[in-house]
Formats: C-alpha cells, sequence, structure tokens
C-alpha cells in the first residue's frame, strides 16, 4: 500500500511507521482512526491526514436519482465530510451506510477535541437537502 497525504498529496516518506498505526487503527470502512493519523482507502493508496489537522467534519447525504423498474427513486448517500486548514473540504468519503457514517462522527469528536463536528446550514441556504 502507498499513502498519500491528503495535504500536499505526496507519497509519505515513513510508510512503516504509518502501516503499522493503520493495521492497530479503528476501522470504520473505508475509513480507519490511527492514534495520530486519519486514514481512508482508495484502491491500493492510503490517504492520510492528521488528526490534529481536521477542523471540521460532518455527514453529508445526497439523494442519487434511480430507476428501478418503472419507478424513480432517490436513494440516500452516506459520506463523511473531513476540512482542513481554512475550511478547506479535503475528502468526501462514501460510506456503507447511516450506522456507519454516525459512528465515525462519534469517533472523530473524541479523536478531533479541537474540530468542529456536524454541519451549520448557513444563513442564505434555505434548506439542508441537496439533490444530486
Amino acid at each position: 500500500m502507498k499513502f498519500i497525504s491528503l495535504q500536499d498529496k505526496t507519497q509519505a516518506a515513513d510508510q512503516t511507521a504509518l502501516a503499522r498505526e493503520y493495521g492497530a487503527g479503528e476501522e470504520f470502512a473505508p475509513a480507519r482512526i490511527g492514534t495520530e493519523h486519519f486514514f481512508f482507502k482508495s484502491g491500493r493508496k492510503v490517504y492520510y491526514l492528521p488528526l490534529a489537522a481536521v477542523t471540521r467534519c460532518f455527514r453529508r447525504v445526497e439523494f442519487i436519482d434511480s430507476r428501478v423498474g418503472c419507478c424513480e427513486l432517490g436513494m440516500p448517500m452516506e459520506s463523511m465530510v473531513i476540512c482542513g486548514p481554512e475550511e478547506k473540504e479535503l475528502a468526501q468519503i462514501r460510506m456503507a451506510g447511516e450506522r456507519m457514517g454516525k459512528a465515525l462522527l462519534t469517533a472523530l469528536q473524541e479523536s478531533c477535541p479541537n474540530a468542529q463536528i456536524g454541519y451549520d446550514r448557513p444563513s442564505h441556504q434555505k434548506s439542508a437537502v441537496r439533490h444530486a
């Protein structure tokens, strides 16, 4: 596995230490929380971010229009959004479901005490619902 930093998109210098932390971390497929880093896997690459660099995280549920038989349905897709310095959105990670998203958000709240947890809707936005 290659460990790549989310902040500057470069490959990590100390791959073995990150591999050890990744293996021992708490799993929330496809994400993991280690002692010092937040990880998520995409293909053969594992992206990481120091927990101290997480400034905000929240769940995003998007309704994807899909056709089932003769009907059209809006299926919810659960994602976790991780923001870094200057409120820059660093990652949007697809989760297996609502239960896994809530569990990861709770774990991030414990691991990142300085991070803002949850979504604060701007005053100009009328609804929290977003259709893709």
